[in-house]
């Protein structure tokens, strides 16, 4: 029989605020988690003297497609007022899944 216990959220975010701010992610980005980043990105631009968002994706164990619409939606939101997002640190799983999908081209990796 299966488990049918909710998963517990498995992302902690800490946030270093700033023109630029770096959001360090640790643990999965899935979709039970992605809505956390969101939030908490969207939080971010209600500001809008942020206009640089650094994801630190060092901690990230995993990524599936939910995440990277994360990505793809912060980056057009900065992009949109003239700010950035970029990745800094990820792995190399994460750098694959990048390359497929293009948007190692479209979003700048530190």
């Amino acid at each position: 029989m299966p488990d049918e216990t909710p998963r517990t959220a498995l992302l902690d975010l800490a946030v270093d605020a700033g023109a630029t701010t770096t959001i360090t992610l640790v643990g999965e980005l899935d979709p039970a988690t992605a809505p956390q980043l969101e939030e908490q990105i969207d939080g971010l631009l209600a500001d809008e003297a942020v206009s640089r968002v650094v994801l630190d994706l060092a901690g990230l164990t995993f990524l599936d497609s939910s995440g990277l619409r994360v990505f793809v939606t912060a980056r057009q939101s900065l992009a949109d007022r003239g700010g950035e997002l970029a990745l800094r640190a990820p792995s190399a799983n994460t750098q694959r899944l990048l390359d497929i999908t293009g948007l190692g081209e479209l979003i700048s990796v530190e």
